[in-house]
């Protein structure tokens, strides 16, 4: 019964924006499946080359919160940071790249959430313009730190 509980609580955390396999979301290691790949170019912005890149991946809904949570942020510091918005949205002193139609999410390798519809998550790029970590991540704002992680394990 205790393990239905906690299968039960466990489930009601999920939302449709999750990986379809918790397996894949977060996982907290590089290279995982097809990586180190070259990452795609985002309309001339990050990655630029010998610099560390992070390309967040977000719907128009959550850009406001994004923007809040990296501009209190050092990320820019350690790395090039730039939001892929699947529509349009504007955020200060960020990179913006419109995505509607989820092309670059795609290009970057970023699974399709439970519910369907445009990937929300990021993707890091090593100084050689290497894909090597990606992952869904619909509360991404709320885990910079984790973010932060990455980059500095990314050479």
């Amino acid at each position: 019964m205790g393990f239905g509980a906690l299968v039960a609580l466990a489930r009601a955390n999920e939302s449709g924006l999750d990986d379809p396999d918790p397996a894949q979301q977060r996982p907290g290691f590089l290279d995982a499946g097809d990586l180190p790949q070259p990452a795609p170019p985002l309309n001339a912005g990050p990655p630029r080359s010998g610099r560390r890149a992070v390309a967040f991946f977000v719907r128009p809904d959550d850009l406001e919160k994004l923007c809040r949570a990296l501009s209190g942020d050092r990320l820019a510091q350690r790395a090039d940071v730039a939001v892929v918005v699947s529509g349009a949205g504007d955020c200060t002193g960020v990179a913006i790249v419109a995505d509607p139609g989820a092309r670059l999410a795609r290009a970057y390798g970023l699974r399709r959430p439970r519910s369907g519809g445009p990937s929300v998550g990021y993707a890091v790029v090593d100084r050689h313009g290497q894909i090597r970590y990606r992952t869904l991540d619909p509360t991404v704002s709320d885990h910079l730190r984790e973010v932060d992680t990455i980059i500095r394990a990314v050479r």
